[in-house]
């Protein structure tokens, strides 16, 4: 049984989901929000009252397709948490090692541990622009290890990972019989370069993404998991013992935003490219703040110098009204992570405030 800390849940969501809102907010991970009417949505499309039972066979085709796999890869869910949660229940068990990136997606490390698992954390290291070190993980492994755990765009710092370098964490992993899940979530976003989910390198890959992050479309709780068929139809078939089926009208408006992906993740990515550069020159401006760059997608991990982080970004919300969340949470205590996908005016004026707060901190 879980201890009774872990039925506590994931401190990071609990101080997201109870901290005052700010004016500037640049701790919302994902784009902005997609209004429904840019899809062109008739009130039919929304009116089922009917299941999809294993998954809306339309929308499974439009992920696949996607993503260069096969409808029979396809498990939707109800949003990428659980597709992550499903992801580590199918695949680990009590007493098993998992092995995880470093800084993390807090929420990932406490359902490993939920489950039971021994988890053995790998850093990324930010000489390396964050990017993941093969002969890291290859050493990490232990003849108990049945999963290693990386993000790709990764959670927090906005890194990628090519397929020259997944393909060899598969391979490594291969030699103790353990998988290797991807949380895909901002991989959309790089859709346009041609990059396509980890799943098609080897068969021991399971990803996970969702129509949250690079696609805005929160309330939908709409994600899924990519796996070899055999794997996800266990996948399905444990889903029946969570939430069965994702809601209907979730997978048609889903769909039809799938069939306009291109247009909208182009207006998404031109601004992230933009925020980027603002704020990678914000960065380079102050001698006591770095980063590595970010690869695209809407996040960055920045280092504050000579800090208490923790008590600068209190300070920085009640006094400044701009929210950015404490690296500590990704087990990165002397950085902070910082959205870059506010409208662009709006993100200028909030690096305004954190230049002042940079000032005046104690």
């Amino acid at each position: 049984m879980p201890s009774p800390k872990l039925r506590s849940g994931s401190d990071y969501l609990a101080w997201t989901k109870r901290r005052a809102p700010a004016r500037y907010n640049l701790a919302r991970s994902g784009v902005p929000r997609l209004a429904l009417e840019r899809l062109d949505l008739s009130l039919a499309d929304l009116l089922h009252n009917e299941n999809a039972e294993d998954g809306w066979p339309p929308l499974k085709e439009r992920i696949a397709v996607r993503q260069g796999v096969t409808a029979a890869h396809v498990v939707t869910t109800h949003g990428c948490s659980m597709a992550n949660h499903l992801a580590f229940a199918a695949t680990i068990e009590a007493g098993d090692d998992v092995v995880m990136e470093s800084p993390l997606y807090e929420p990932m490390l406490r359902v490993a541990e939920y489950l039971g698992a021994r988890v053995i954390q790998v850093a990324r290291q930010v000489e390396n622009r964050w990017r993941v070190d093969v002969d890291d993980i290859a050493r990490a492994l232990t003849p108990k290890t049945k999963l290693v755990v990386l993000s790709n765009l990764h959670n927090p710092t906005g890194a990628f990972d090519g397929d020259i370098t997944l393909t060899e964490v598969a391979r490594v992993a291969s030699r103790v019989g353990a998988k290797v899940l991807v949380d895909e979530v901002y991989l959309d976003l790089l859709h346009a370069r041609g990059v396509r989910t980890a799943v098609r390198l080897a068969p021991n890959v399971l990803a996970t993404a969702s129509m949250t992050k690079s696609f805005g479309l929160d309330g939908l709780r709409l994600g899924w998991v990519l796996a070899e068929p055999s794997l996800a139809e266990q996948i399905r078939r444990l889903n029946d013992l969570f939430s069965i089926n994702t809601a209907h009208p979730s997978e048609r408006i889903a769909a039809r935003a799938l069939e306009r992906a291109e247009e909208l993740l182009a207006e998404n990515n031109a601004l992230l490219a933009r925020n980027i550069d603002l704020v990678d020159a914000f960065v380079r401006a102050h001698d006591d703040l770095s980063w590595a760059r970010p690869s695209g997608g809407t996040l960055g991990l920045v280092q504050i110098a000579d800090a208490d982080v923790d008590a600068w970004v209190d300070r920085l919300h009640a006094n400044y009204e701009v929210a950015v969340v404490p690296g500590r949470f990704f087990g990165a205590p002397d950085y902070f992570r910082i959205a870059v996908s506010l409208p662009t005016d709006d993100l200028r004026q909030a690096l305004q405030r954190i230049d002042e707060a940079l000032h005046k901190r104690a």
